[in-house]
């Protein structure tokens, strides 16, 4: 199907592109507030997605309180 046949097409794609930032950082930020155990996997991916997704004074904060964390880094 094309624009030409389904002209409702491009307006509900557009809708989606704006509204899918807001619903990624609203999960993440779900998942890492519920309490439940993360995996590292899981954990990086939420703060992966709040990091990409959130404003650049957000992000320069997340970046200094990521510097002063130990590490474990014997492997």
């Amino acid at each position: 199907m094309n624009e030409k046949e389904n002209p409702q097409v491009k307006p509900n794609i557009e809708k989606i592109i704006e509204e899918l930032p807001i619903l990624l950082v609203s999960q993440a930020y779900k998942k890492l507030t519920s309490g439940e155990d993360l995996t590292a996997s899981e954990m990086k991916v939420c703060l992966d997605v709040c990091k990409t997704y959130s404003s650049e004074n957000i992000v320069e904060k997340a970046k200094n309180i990521l510097e002063d964390l130990p590490y474990d880094t014997d492997g």
